[in-house]
């Protein structure tokens, strides 16, 4: 079919072309979210004064500012961004060709380029513009739809066992902080009492009351206990470090070198005592390993995630399998030859596509079993984790119980009175340092069961994806 157009008409038909071609689909696409931005909140820089940090406040820092947290959200932001380029239709695609320039001829009558050749019709110079738009078939994009909304809900998934994580590991910081804040007090009570030991043992020798060698014994007993304070100090500063890293404020500084954390009393390392707010008080739960076991199926995070890429891979199983179904490519052309201009229609359809959709059934096939298995392989670990954590809140409760029972007093008593006999003259000063010695491992060996039994009760949180500890 061949017919002339005004060229005003033919400009527009070109402009037409062009612009359904290149439509821009910006809009549809998302900005990169910042997670800290997005829930209308802000996070605190790095050099804001800290002055004291509840176990709270330390868990609202970390949702915010963790930077494994960060990242994992970032990428929900980026499947966010998938899903939706999954579920845009295929782009048209333009083709433009100009064919049959009668050389040297064209370059002495450039006219001749747009015009008709009386002479020899067949090698008029031809100008095509083709637009083809390919329709999938088989709701594929659906599918691919689905396939990624499945993906971006695992990825959200992901995030909360980020997190869930990130605050096991800051509560263990926290209260290995808080643990080593009672030690440190458990040793320099003990350095204070023995000081106050130590000046009257030395009036004592002074006056000629006592002998020498006890005063000795006194001053090498605390040095062990100068060590249990250094070492206590230690401790605390590294917990208390670690959770400022998990905090997103890893790079505050100390007061070792900086004004910004001062507090009311500095540890001899250098760190302000006072940073952390906590204690290793617990109210004991009753727990039973039943109910723990179907708390972690059906909260866990990992598992939820695991799941959802289970249904994920089923959608890409059906995607593979609607590879079989031919897609349709439909175009339209428009060509000038000389001064005649044609429009025509372009049907395409695709050979060959048994081989190629066996071949991704087979890997998305593939896909899901992988993900079947790697269901089974969390769930087993999570009740594994379930396990272990109730056997170890069972010995850490036992153990409490010990203490609570009388064990704390008796060794008190004890104390007291090899104290009392030591300087009525009754009992030698080896008896005194060895009830010391005992009292002060028996509040050492408390603090640690309490700290033991508070963080049996938080790995079971962490195995459960649940909360326990009120």
């Amino acid at each position: 079919m061949t017919f002339s157009l005004p060229q005003t008409l033919l400009l527009a038909i070109g402009a037409l072309i062009v612009s359904l071609a290149f439509t821009p689909a910006i809009a549809q696409i998302p900005i990169a979210s910042h997670p800290v931005m997005d829930s209308g909140q802000t996070t605190v820089p790095a050099s804001q004064l800290i002055a004291r940090l509840s176990l709270q406040t330390a868990t609202d820092l970390l949702i915010k500012n963790n930077l494994s947290a960060i990242a994992a959200r970032y990428n929900v932001d980026i499947l966010r961004a998938q899903r939706i380029a999954a579920g845009l239709r295929p782009n048209p695609t333009m083709t433009f060709s100009a064919t049959q320039f009668a050389i040297p001829r064209v370059f002495h009558l450039p006219s001749d380029a747009v015009k008709t050749n009386n002479e020899n019709g067949a090698a008029n110079t031809t100008y095509t513009v083709e637009v083809d738009q390919l329709f999938e078939r088989g709701d594929k994009r659906a599918l691919r739809s689905e396939q990624a909304d499945r993906n971006t809900q695992a990825a959200e998934a992901q995030v909360q066992d980020v997190l869930r994580q990130q605050l096991f590991q800051l509560r263990q910081a926290f209260f290995t902080a808080v643990l080593a804040r009672e030690n440190l007090r458990v040793a320099k009570d003990n350095l204070d009492h023995f000081d106050r030991t130590e000046n009257l043992l030395f009036t004592q020798v002074k006056e000629g009351y006592s002998a020498g060698v006890d005063l000795k014994r006194i001053q090498l007993q605390q040095l062990q206990f100068h060590r249990d304070v250094v070492t206590a100090g230690q401790g605390y500063q590294q917990a208390a470090r670690d959770v400022l890293n998990l905090i997103g404020q890893g790079d505050a500084p100390t007061a070792a070198n900086e004004t910004q954390l001062i507090m009311s009393s500095t540890s001899q390392t250098g760190f302000p005592q006072d940073l952390i707010d906590g204690n290793l008080q617990i109210i004991p739960e009753l727990l039973w390993i039943e109910d723990l076991r179907r708390m972690a199926l059906a909260s866990r995070p990992d598992i939820k995630a695991a799941e959802l890429n289970v249904e994920a891979a089923d959608a890409g199983v059906k995607l593979a399998e609607a590879q079989r179904v031919r897609d349709v490519v439909v175009g339209g052309q428009y060509s000038r030859s000389g001064s005649d201009n044609t429009v025509g229609v372009v049907v395409g359809l695709p050979l060959k596509i048994e081989p190629r959709a066996t071949a991704a059934i087979a890997q998305a096939t593939s896909s899901r079993l992988q993900a079947e298995a790697q269901l089974r392989l969390v769930r087993a670990q999570a009740l594994t984790d379930v396990e272990k954590a109730f056997t170890a809140y069972q010995v850490s409760r036992d153990r409490l119980r010990l203490f609570t029972g009388g064990a704390l007093a008796t060794a008190g008593d004890v104390r007291r009175i090899e104290e009392i006999a030591y300087r009525d003259g009754a009992k030698g000063l080896l008896d005194y340092l060895d009830a010391q010695r005992t009292y002060n491992q028996t509040l050492v060996d408390y603090n640690q069961t309490r700290f033991d039994f508070l963080m049996s009760l938080y790995q079971l949180e962490f195995a459960t994806g649940s909360a326990i500890v009120k």
